[in-house]
């Protein structure tokens, strides 16, 4: 049995969740899959719905489950029992993996992954890591569209919004207003935590806005838009695999060290805090965002991710032995 120790919440994000889940799609075929969460509604059923098998993390006893063979930790903060586990897996010969960003919350596992182009904190060479955007957990449709020649308009008009799966009424409310504004066709990537009251009002008011319905994959949103308006994360990733220019914003430093090293790459631009985006910087910025600049950036996101990173985590946990 392989299992996933993940937490997301509405304070953490939903990335965590994603990418781990469509890791176990990819390996439930060939072992066991068991998901740990703590209790939280929107992800049992976002586990439910995709058919994982999963327990609250007080129900499991990993020392007397002879089963397991690995665990994967997936997670912004180790607690005081995930801690535990891993010194229990230690002692009893089990794999342990962690997938981590920007080498944040580095643990002594047996192998580490980290897609990050930048690492804030450094690993130790000695490690076994896989390192870098070439391990980038993307949906399979990802690799898809980062083949497809894509076409640019002269002019930009449709905007992909995602602002992470915890996304809040106001803050989306504050991007689709800027955005109406300048007439642009609006997609929203809606969140898992943003209530139907609060799509109706939003769709009531701003007629030019469509929301993302159910899919497995964001790959088809990111690519049909001429600019993607994101908070960084995953979402970074996921448009540079697709070659859609994007705009970063941040809630955090976390995610502003991540729109740095994507910008550093030339794929996208670092704006601002979310809560300090005005009228006149959208201005400012889409008057910058030419159509050789768009077709430079997309080119190089395309290079940067090219959504085999599932592959090849698949194919390194097969060399390893550890499904």
């Amino acid at each position: 049995m392989l299992i996933f120790r993940t937490d997301p919440s509405v304070e953490t994000g939903i990335g965590h969740l994603k990418r781990s889940a469509y890791l176990a799609s990819l390996l439930k075929k060939k072992i066991d899959i068991l998901f740990c969460i703590n209790k939280d509604k929107v992800v049992a059923r976002l586990l439910d719905e995709r058919n994982v098998a999963y327990c609250v993390l007080k129900e499991l006893n990993i020392v007397k489950q002879e089963s397991i063979k690995s665990i994967v930790f997936d997670l912004r903060k180790f607690s005081s029992m995930d801690m535990e586990w891993l010194n229990q897996a230690k002692e009893r010969g089990i794999t342990t993996i962690q997938i981590t960003d920007l080498g944040m919350n580095q643990q002594p596992v047996d192998y580490t992954i980290d897609a990050s182009i930048e690492q804030l904190f450094p690993f130790d060479k000695k490690k076994q890591v896989l390192i870098g955007p070439d391990y980038t957990l993307l949906h399979h449709k990802f690799r898809h569209f980062n083949k497809v020649r894509r076409k640019y308009r002269k002019r930009v008009k449709n905007i992909f919004v995602s602002l992470g799966g915890s996304v809040q009424y106001r803050q989306l409310r504050k991007v689709v207003d800027l955005l109406s504004r300048f007439r642009f066709n609006v997609k929203a990537a809606p969140g898992f935590y943003l209530k139907k009251s609060g799509r109706k009002i939003l769709k009531r008011l701003y007629p030019n806005l469509r929301f993302v319905g159910k899919t497995e994959s964001l790959a088809r949103a990111f690519f049909e838009a001429d600019v993607a308006f994101i908070t960084p994360g995953m979402a970074a990733a996921e448009a540079a695999a697709v070659g859609t220019p994007c705009l970063y914003f941040h809630n955090n430093e976390r995610q502003k060290c991540i729109a740095k090293s994507f910008e550093n790459q030339g794929v996208g631009l670092e704006i601002s805090h979310i809560d300090a985006l005005s009228e006149g910087h959208i201005i400012e910025i889409m008057n910058s965002l030419t159509l050789e600049k768009r077709i430079e950036m997309g080119n190089k996101g395309k290079k940067l991710v090219d959504g085999n990173g599932a592959r090849r985590i698949v194919a390194f946990f097969e060399h390893k032995g550890i499904i």
